[in-house]
């Protein structure tokens, strides 16, 4: 019989998923759950050793013979610093012992409660990896409770072995052991090219027989003509789709932008395009909901990481295998083991064309997405495009750019603190056009960047100034919160004229479609100076505009389900008779 605690019961069953057999036990009673849990478990070789500071040395000499992770359990307080002399012979040795340290109630952590000690900073300097479990037993915990666990018992072995710690409280009543069978936990995995042809082509095999593969392209990742012809092999034999943005800087067969779909249109639209496997490249993307809409179907997906640094990134909750490896690599070594005769019909691929089909094309009133309407027509192949984060990203995703426009946002973090600074470096390092779209808040914070001395005749920027944080409007609004505009949305009555005339910028402004119409051609062209364009809207009428674009959209898809689901239980006789009625009626 096992403990009820849901952090005891992931724990032991990943060791024997990781196949660590022997354990090394200490008396004490914060560990009693897990002792009593792992003696009465015939999978185990179980070792009594009274004193701790000599148990951790016995597990690195056992793991030594052995070859092998060793384990070593103990109870709280000082028993934990008596690993500290075993645990650094191990990591100066590189032998792989794993030491799980019982604890108490971590909220009670300097507030005189018994055997109550800071247990997860003992081994600092010393230990490959060191987790501190939660103590709850919702989902959330559960999950981050299996991926900590997966994350200390993968760094016992990865890139070169050595000792790793998992801290796990114990809170409450120590003597439930009501679970008769170990729940099945998900163990995470990393392959690497050392692992041969074998795991790739049992891989490959996975892809086949799955019906549908969502490959999610990230920012950051350079993609070679080589790798550009692998991917459109994959996506001739896979039932994949490429989902990306402009962020991706991906152009090959099979490419969607997802971010129309997931941010506009809404979950039930993602329902009905779930994947089977998502395989995640590189860093992060400007959408909000692709994350929250996998996750919340975690349990039926398998997300497939391709990581040149092997990180736990469980960015689904449903990671299962890492690949440490190139993009590059990934994609060639999966090609080379598919079958020449493998061919797929695609239907995944038409599945999200169809929902993109739905999407209502609109006449923008003057706007932002008026102001990226129009830019996105005017920058021409080849140049560099930043966009400051949320807004200025947000509406550049709905309009095509030319080929090869290379697309950068500081998505990283999220903040407004450096976008201009960015942009400049990155103006700086080419000699074709570059262009930022940039808000208000974001400009006058790093306005400083456009008095560089590196900005040249090259340099093109688009102020959207509508006198705040439109953003915070487009989430809440003055009917949620009266007083929005004070200080969340930090209103103001600034222009950039003055300081961008005196830097020698050719300034220009605009109000209307005229005025911006007039100028947006120019900053297509090149120039002898920098050119600057300040476009000032109005935050609540933007912030409404976006809303109501979104609102149509997500009409029109609920509007389409309801359609299909008439029909599907409805015959098209009784449809048409009920149609001429209604007919007669209103005649």
């Amino acid at each position: 019989m096992y403990s009820n605690y849901r952090s005891v019961q992931i724990l032991i069953s990943l060791l024997k998923e990781y196949q660590i057999q022997d354990i090394i036990l200490s008396p004490g009673g914060s560990d009693i759950p897990l002792i009593h849990s792992i003696e009465t478990d015939s999978y185990f070789n179980c070792y009594s050793v009274v004193d701790e500071r000599s148990a951790a040395y016995y597990a690195m000499g056992m793991a030594q013979v052995k070859n092998r992770a060793v384990a070593c359990v103990c109870t709280s307080g000082s028993a934990v610093c008596n690993y500290l002399p075993g645990i650094t012979e191990a990591f100066y040795q590189n032998v792989p012992v794993l030491a799980i340290t019982a604890d108490k109630n971590p909220y009670y952590q300097g507030q005189l409660e018994i055997q109550k000690i800071d247990q997860t900073n003992v081994f600092n300097g010393v230990i490959k990896k060191s987790v501190d479990l939660p103590i709850g037993n919702s989902e959330d915990d559960e999950w981050l409770c299996n991926r900590l666990v997966n994350e200390a018992m993968l760094a016992l072995t990865h890139h070169g072995k050595g000792p790793a710690h998992i801290n796990i409280p114990i809170v409450g009543d120590y003597n439930n052991y009501d679970c008769e069978k170990l729940p099945v936990e998900r163990k995470i995995s990393i392959n690497s090219l050392a692992d041969g042809n074998t795991m790739w082509k049992t891989m490959a095999e996975r892809l086949i027989m799955a019906k549908r593969v969502l490959v999610v392209v990230g920012q950051n990742v350079v993609f070679t003509r080589q790798d550009i012809a692998n991917m459109n092999l994959f996506f001739e034999k896979i039932n994949c789709v490429y989902g990306i943005e402009h962020l991706s800087n991906l152009v090959c067969n099979g490419t969607v932008n997802t971010y129309l779909i997931t941010e506009m249109v809404g979950t039930n639209a993602m329902k009905r395009l779930m994947p089977n496997i998502v395989i995640s490249l590189g860093n992060n993307l400007s959408a909000y909901n692709l994350k929250p809409v996998l996750r919340s179907n975690y349990k039926n997906l398998e997300n497939w990481l391709v990581s040149e640094g092997g990180q736990v990134r469980d960015a689904y909750k449903c990671l299962n295998e890492i690949f440490e490896c190139s993009a590059s690599t990934f994609f060639e070594k999966i090609v080379e083991n598919l079958s020449e005769a493998q061919e797929t019909t695609h239907e995944y691929l038409a599945l999200w064309k169809n929902e993109l089909s739905k999407i209502k094309d609109k006449e923008y009133e003057f706007s932002n997405f008026y102001v990226a309407q129009k830019l996105a027509k005017v920058i021409p192949e080849n140049s560099v495009l930043h966009t400051a984060i949320l807004n200025s990203t947000r509406i550049m995703q709905f309009f095509d750019l030319s080929k090869g426009v290379q697309t950068y946002s500081n998505v990283g973090t999220l903040g407004i603190d450096g976008c201009f600074s960015t942009f400049a470096g990155s103006a700086a390092a080419t000699d074709e056009l570059a262009f930022l779209l940039i808000g208000d808040l974001s400009f006058f914070y790093d306005m400083n960047a456009a008095g560089l001395r590196s900005i040249s005749s090259n340099v093109r920027i688009v102020l959207l100034n509508n006198g705040g944080g439109s953003e915070f409007h487009f989430f809440m609004g003055r009917e949620k919160i009266p007083t929005i505009d004070s200080y969340i949305c930090a209103e103001h009555g600034k222009t950039a004229e003055g300081w961008i005339r005196s830097l020698g910028y050719d300034y220009y402004s605009a109000t209307n479609k005229v005025e911006l119409d007039a100028i947006i051609e120019k900053f297509g062209q090149k120039s002898d100076k920098p050119m600057f364009l300040e476009v000032f809207t109005e935050m609540e009428h933007d912030a409404d505009l976006t809303r109501e674009y979104y609102k149509e959209n997500k009409e029109v898809t609920t509007q389409s389900g309801i359609k299909k689901a008439i029909k599907s239980i409805v015959p098209d006789k009784q449809i048409k008779k009920a149609k001429r009625i209604i007919d007669i009626i209103k005649s």
